[in-house]
């Protein structure tokens, strides 16, 4: 076995090989050593430990953050938390690939799945591989529909996706999740084949949500919707609002907020979504975090899917 190399020979050859790209035969010419001599100093630089090799594949699973997991449950009393982050990996990715794990887990046990919007939500189920669960669960909307927050680039809605990779049909409610009239929501909801469908999904054993922070990506389009007059808008800048989930929005500390926003959405409640026994929710993004942080202290969610940086900004602020 040849005689450990000094330790600065190692060390050279390596950051000449490693960091600048050289060839082991230009490190031989540069130290004046033959190529035989530079390939088992290289192999010396790695069983010293003064190299180490780490291998990010692109395709693998999300790595995670126990210690930021840990924190989450501990602040916020969820049953799980998944904090998660991927090399090289948009943050919305890895949080959509983790999710889909997740709901991929649960879906061996679960009779009946509801889904609400939003991009995160859409990146998770089309994250989903096709499976095919025994027996089939029923799949339902926690909101009705809208086109630009409910739809993939195709058309389809994140509904029907989620149920085709289940093998399931899914229950649709054929009206808009929001509305400009507080009336129109409340005649909607007295018909049968709306309120039968809600009152459905309010029965599911598993829901995935996405949460929404005021003034971030989709939240303030679903308030554009609404059509709030000056006074209405007033009042809701006055109930200080910070995030939403399934079109119900919060204030900071967790509290649902009442007229006018709360009277123009066709989902299920606040108080029904709490009942739900597991209510997975997924974000992804620092920029998120004032609605997260205030999401997560209502009690909604069960179980939080967040890449690393919105977790540590969620805690920094809690």
């Amino acid at each position: 076995m040849p005689a450990p190399r000094d330790t600065a020979v190692v060390v050279r050859a390596a950051r000449l090989y490693y960091e600048q790209g050289h060839s082991q035969t230009e490190i031989a010419q540069e130290l004046g050593l033959s190529r035989s001599n530079v390939s088992r100093i290289l192999t010396q630089a790695r069983d010293r430990g003064i190299v180490e090799i780490t291998i990010h594949d692109p395709e693998g699973p999300p790595r995670r953050d126990e210690a930021l997991e840990a924190a989450l449950r501990a602040a916020f009393s969820l049953r799980e938390a998944h904090v998660v982050s991927a090399p090289r990996t948009p943050a919305m990715e890895a949080v959509a690939r983790e999710g889909a794990a997740v709901l991929t887990q649960r879906l061996a046990t679960v009779r009946s799945i509801g889904v609400s919007w939003g991009q995160t939500v859409q990146s998770v189920v089309a994250q989903l591989e096709t499976l095919r669960p025994r027996p089939t669960p029923e799949v339902l909307p926690l909101v009705g529909g809208h086109s630009s927050l409910d739809q993939f680039d195709s058309g389809e809605s994140v509904l029907r996706v989620l149920a085709s990779r289940l093998g399931a049909t899914p229950r649709t409610l054929y009206a808009p999740a929001v509305l400009e009239s507080a009336t129109a929501v409340a005649t909607l909801r007295g018909e049968s084949s709306i309120g039968q469908v809600l009152a459905a999904a309010a029965q599911v054993e598993l829901a995935l949500v996405g949460i929404g922070s005021v003034g971030r990506h989709s939240s303030p389009h679903v308030v554009e919707l609404m059509r709030l007059n000056e006074a209405e808008q007033a009042a809701f800048a006055a109930q200080r609002p910070v995030g939403d989930v399934c079109g119900r929005f919060i204030d900071a500390d967790g509290v649902p907020l009442g007229a006018p926003t709360d009277q123009r959405v066709l989902a299920v409640t606040f108080s029904e979504l709490l009942r739900i026994p597991e209510v997975v929710g997924v974000a992804a993004g620092p920029e998120k975090a004032p609605g997260v942080l205030g999401v997560l202290r209502s009690g909604a969610i069960d179980t939080a899917v967040f890449d690393v940086d919105l977790a540590r900004e969620v805690l920094a602020r809690a």
